[in-house]
């Protein structure tokens, strides 16, 4: 049992490592500008690409089924995902660097509804600057960068914040 964990952890680690020369330097979108487009697959093995969201509310949730705050933050976001689709919005939880069927079980294992896609090689993440994990980021209607929230400070009044008309400050 010691020797599995000790296993998922270097491969967690290994992982990481792989990224971070994709994320290293990566500046994340000034609240305001225009957000990167990006196209990634869905568990289901469909294309979803952002810009076409445009008219929506979008909440990027990048994270990892390694990294503690994420799993920590994991039921917040489902909870608050059914309530941002209800107002029109749209909750994408991005899993970076993880095999297809690891995030699958996952997904199942905590029967998690939220739109998961996989950010195999970290493009998208580096697009919006994401150097730690769990990172959010909150797209406006007019497909504009409103803010992001600090890793593993997610909570609803701050994603209300950012997500409220009129919204497109930072948040810390």
């Amino acid at each position: 049992m010691r020797h599995k964990i000790r296993t998922r952890g270097a491969a967690a680690l290994l992982c990481l490592v792989g990224l971070l020369p994709f994320l290293a330097g990566a500046a994340p979108p000034a609240p305001g500008s225009n957000a990167p487009d990006f196209q990634l697959k869905d568990l289901q093995g469909k294309p979803v690409r952002l810009s076409t969201l445009r008219g929506k509310t979008v909440v990027l949730h990048f994270w990892a089924t390694w990294c503690p705050h994420c799993l920590a933050e994991m039921p917040l976001l489902e909870n608050a995902g059914q309530e941002l689709t209800a107002r029109g919005a749209q909750v994408l939880a991005i899993n970076l660097g993880e095999p297809h069927k690891k995030v699958e079980r996952y997904a199942q294992e905590h029967g998690l509804k939220l739109a998961i896609l996989l950010d195999t090689r970290g493009k998208a993440a580096q697009a919006f600057g994401v150097v730690g994990l769990p990172a959010t980021l909150v797209i406006d209607p007019q497909g504009r960068v409103a803010g992001q929230i600090d890793m593993g400070s997610l909570n609803l009044e701050s994603l209300d914040k950012l997500i409220a008309p009129g919204a497109g400050h930072e948040e810390k």
